[in-house]
């Protein structure tokens, strides 16, 4: 194990944050500038992630000091502990239900003890983890650390149709074996048998946005179980100055020959010059990456037809795009973000047959895009992507997948905030798509809409740095 930090008292004496995360854009992109403002205000940050150069670099470049969860073992990733074999048979459609079970509790009792140790030797004054990560519940009890969670998500009420009772069964009884030897091992009840287990939440927890985007919960036994748990919305941690990561996992993916990174930022300017509406569009990395290949469907709550993967939904609505853009002339302009798999343009016949309103890239800095070019953003509405619209006023046309993104997506169009497609294999069509993005673009009481959102959300990185150092 790496040797302990001997702290100088000078050292000692400032605040001292300790921050869990998973290696998830989503996740790990809205810290960022909660972190810089903690290093604002005095604190030492000690991020602890998985070893993932993109978010790392950031996470170093936002001000904080990385952390290894296991030092010893420095290619180590949470998501594989624990699931190579089976401890009982387990049928097909149930293997993501118990990869999902065991990973957390299995990655806590390989890397607890390391750090406990490390946070013990660091002198943390306060911990700060994902509820997915229970590494950092376990710290906070084992040290009786001042702690919380932050949900980066709109609440569990926009899980709501992913939480399905048998299933919630049927994983605590999947946990409960691993949650008696992280209580044998180091003394701590994690509290496996929740329901709500699939995250760990603390007794207060951080949710990244307003009240006005907190998803209901329903009428269920499950939710009656979080009413112990105390959530508060803090507002929007989005920040033009906070690092930003687009892309962490490549899959072994090939990048596409002909296509390059990074804004065309003249061409962009020429175009608003023109007067030409600019029309951004990106569709996450868990169908553009994380499951380009594999089944999308079923963490869709049914948004999605059972078994279609992130290529296909990235591809159907590709197609939609290119033609409305044909159908809407040259006065519009789109940015079409196309990820890095090989094979992400192989519906063309050729890349000449791109319409000429149409640039494609690979990936692009998404809050430059959306603050200084978009007039309108064509996007999944996962959280993040959904509240850096509306800090930057930009109205939206939603296409969403999977897990939160369908009940973003009916808060959009329940607060004006653009247009949505639900069950997008079926309802997204050219003709629709540009009937939506010329509405979008032309109606003045979209951006209205936007505009009084983006107040709500405001001030959250300040309100959020104050929250957690009075814990």
């Amino acid at each position: 194990m790496a040797p302990m930090l001997e702290l100088s008292p000078t050292a000692a004496a400032a605040p001292t944050v300790a921050i869990f995360n998973v290696a998830m854009i989503g996740h790990v992109n809205p810290t960022f500038a909660l972190v810089q403002e903690l290093v604002r205000r005095g604190c030492r940050v000690h991020y602890f992630l998985p070893a993932v150069e993109q978010i790392c670099s950031a996470a170093k470049e936002s001000g904080a000091e990385v952390e290894s969860y296991l030092p010893d073992m420095p290619d180590l990733v949470l998501e594989h502990c624990g699931i190579q074999e089976p401890h009982e048979e387990i049928l097909p459609d149930e293997q993501a239900l118990w990869e999902r079970a065991v990973w957390p509790l299995c990655s806590t009792l390989l890397c607890g003890e390391y750090l406990i140790q490390r946070c013990r030797a660091l002198g943390v004054s306060v911990v700060l983890y994902d509820p997915m990560t229970p590494h950092g519940l376990l710290v906070a009890q084992k040290l009786k650390l001042p702690k919380a969670s932050l949900v980066t998500y709109p609440g569990m009420g926009s899980l709501a149709d992913l939480m399905k009772e048998d299933r919630l069964l049927r994983a605590a009884k999947i946990r409960a074996p691993y949650g008696r030897q992280v209580y044998e091992k180091f003394g701590v009840d994690l509290e496996v048998e929740l329901l709500t287990r699939r995250q760990y939440f603390a007794p207060m927890n951080f949710i990244t946005t307003c009240d006005a985007l907190v998803a209901p919960l329903p009428d269920a036994p499950w939710a009656t179980e979080l009413s112990r748990f105390r959530f508060e919305p803090v507002g929007c941690l989005v920040s033009p100055q906070a690092p930003h990561v687009a892309q962490a996992r490549r899959n072994g993916a090939v990048p596409v020959s002909a296509l390059k990174d990074g804004l065309p930022r003249e061409e962009l300017k020429q175009q608003l010059a023109a007067g030409h509406k600019i029309i951004f569009a990106a569709l996450g990395t868990m169908a553009l990456s994380d499951r380009w290949s594999i089944d999308l469907g079923r963490a869709s709550g049914g948004n999605l037809p059972p078994g279609t993967t992130g290529k296909e939904y990235c591809q159907h609505v590709w197609k939609a795009l290119l033609e409305a853009m044909e159908l809407l002339g040259e006065e519009y302009y789109c940015v079409l973000c196309a990820g890095k798999q090989s094979d992400a343009l192989d519906f063309l016949e050729s890349e000449d047959a791109l319409p000429s309103n149409v640039i494609v890239r690979t990936f692009v800095p998404q809050v430059e895009m959306l603050n200084d070019y978009a007039s309108c953003f064509l996007s999944h509405v996962g959280f993040n992507s959904l509240q850096e619209s509306l800090m930057a006023g930009v109205p939206l046309v939603a296409v969403p997948q999977a897990v939160d993104q369908p009940a973003n997506a009916m808060k959009v169009q329940k607060m004006s905030w653009g247009v949505s497609f639900l069950r997008p294999m079926a309802s997204v069509t050219g003709p629709a798509l540009a009937a939506a993005l010329s509405d979008v673009l032309r109606t003045r009481r979209f951006r209205a809409a936007v505009r009084a959102a983006q107040q709500d959300l405001a001030g959250g990185v300040q309100r959020l740095a104050e929250e957690l150092l009075e814990l």
